[in-house]
């Protein structure tokens, strides 16, 4: 009869080196910060928006915006998996994010033309963690990156779309 030996694992933050985690908190921080910009932005968007899109936007920002505070959420909740603290403060905000604040005194057009350059900013930051964490075998951080991803790439597609169309 073969005898089993499980191996005792002992658990480090989550069995991650200090500097494996600061290179996946560093990366979670920026996405938080520049996250936090651009939900303001979409809650800006979605207050002040008038004319004859006021439907479509109103409605598209507030389902992104009300979408965005949860993976605002778990962003921060995942840096603290890690033991660290997210940025909290506006100065922070806006100093580490790559999404730039705006004036709600745009067209909805122009206003869907912002967010989908900020979408893809975001998800610029999110692949960025992504690859710290697949470099560090984070899957827990790597599945949460690959929904809001998914999640981000749609509302793209979906805004790319409602921006092309013809008007007769």
């Amino acid at each position: 009869m073969e005898k089993t030996i499980i191996k005792e694992y002992v658990s480090k933050r989550l069995g991650f080196q200090k500097m494996e985690t600061a290179e996946i908190v560093n990366a979670l921080n920026k996405t938080l910060c520049t996250y936090q910009v651009f939900f303001h932005k979409l809650q800006s968007f979605h207050w002040n928006v008038v004319g004859s899109d006021f439907l479509d936007v109103h409605d598209i920002t507030q389902d992104m915006y009300e979408k965005g505070l949860r993976e605002i959420d778990d962003i921060a909740e995942r840096i603290r998996v890690f033991g660290q603290n997210p940025e909290v403060s506006i100065s922070a905000y806006l100093r580490n994010s790559i999404v730039e604040e705006t004036s709600h005194e745009k067209s909805a057009e122009y206003m869907m033309y912002e967010i989908i350059g900020d979408i893809e900013k975001l998800t610029e930051t999110m692949f960025e963690v992504h690859e710290k964490a697949s470099k560090n075998g984070d899957v827990g951080t790597i599945y949460m990156c690959n929904k809001m991803i998914k999640d981000l790439e749609t509302y793209h597609w979906k805004l790319s779309a409602w921006t092309s169309r013809k008007f007769e």
